[in-house]
């Protein structure tokens, strides 16, 4: 679990750089942001021993009491997290450098915690002599975060699998996604030849009144129209119920639009209004592939 939000970076150390004067009393303000942001420092002091403020203590799972030796505390990250923290250590010293690492702990309640650090080195006449940091517990922003993950992946996977023509567009008119059957309408192959390129640029032909209608959607309208494909083997105009939907992301702006071209056909008559030209960016297609469809 958590296997693709680990981090394991190194930073700018700020060992050898004077600090600016303080504007207030900075332990005091180094414990608002722990109360507030969930941190607790700790330190190294070598060759091996490790103290931890109670808050830190209580993160690991371990009591307050007394120092803890490095390889202790080395062992209660998982087996797979070892090596990266060890690497980072080892980083810091040979190139005096600080780092950041987001790791994941096994408990010995059997609790797994994902575990994000900062720390630096305190340098005395050219000689490491600490090094230090301050950690918190990220889990619950992790599963959060898998949380979102999961339903952005959900959402993609019925797009893509969705038996009709769709893509979802950014705020640019970028393809962030679409379905199988949007592709083949369009006679395109893979997702990777559209995703990322706006409508303009797949489609440089695209008629006034269809960009007014994405223009219109991406001010918070929900555009019913009809877009009229001429089929290259009859040449028939045939339109299709087409619907842009704006979707939101916070405080209610529009993020996008999602495009859905029904799939059924409108049956012509005598009677019926004439069809509409035959639009570029369309080339009929779509009628060859619903035939096909059972």
């Amino acid at each position: 679990m958590f296997d693709k939000q680990l981090i394991a970076t190194p930073s700018e150390s700020l060992a050898q750089v004077e600090p600016t004067p303080a504007l207030t009393d900075a332990d005091r303000a180094l414990q608002l942001y722990e109360l507030h942001e969930g941190y607790g420092q700790w330190k190294v002091i070598f060759p091996g021993t490790v103290v931890l403020s109670a808050r830190v203590a209580e993160i690991y799972g371990l009591g307050p009491d007394s120092p803890v030796p490095l390889q202790d505390l080395v062992k209660l990250y998982v087996a797979e997290d070892r090596g990266k923290l060890l690497t980072l250590i080892a980083q810091a010293l040979q190139d005096r450098r600080g780092f950041r690492c987001r790791l994941r702990i096994e408990r010995r309640d059997g609790g797994v915690r994902m575990i994000e650090s900062i720390a630096d080195l305190r340098v005395r006449d050219g000689r490491v002599i600490e090094l230090f940091g301050a950690s918190r517990d990220v889990t619950a922003e992790m599963e959060r975060e898998l949380q979102v993950q999961g339903r952005l992946k959900l959402v993609q996977d019925l797009v893509g699998d969705m038996p009709a023509p769709i893509a979802v567009l950014d705020d640019k008119l970028r393809v962030l996604d679409c379905s199988l059957y949007w592709l083949k309408a369009h006679r395109f192959v893979e997702r990777r030849e559209v995703i990322g390129k706006t409508i303009g640029q797949l489609f440089p032909e695209t008629p006034p009144e269809q960009i007014a209608e994405y223009e219109a959607a991406l001010r918070g309208q929900t555009v019913k129209t009809r877009r009229s494909f001429a089929s290259p083997t009859s040449g028939a105009a045939t339109q299709f119920a087409t619907v842009l939907t704006p979707w939101y992301v916070a405080d209610r702006k529009v993020g996008g639009i999602t495009v859905v071209v029904g799939w059924s056909e409108i049956a012509t008559t005598k009677r019926a209004a004439p069809a509409a030209a035959p639009v570029e960016d369309f080339d009929g297609s779509l009628l060859d592939m619903l035939k096909n469809v059972s």
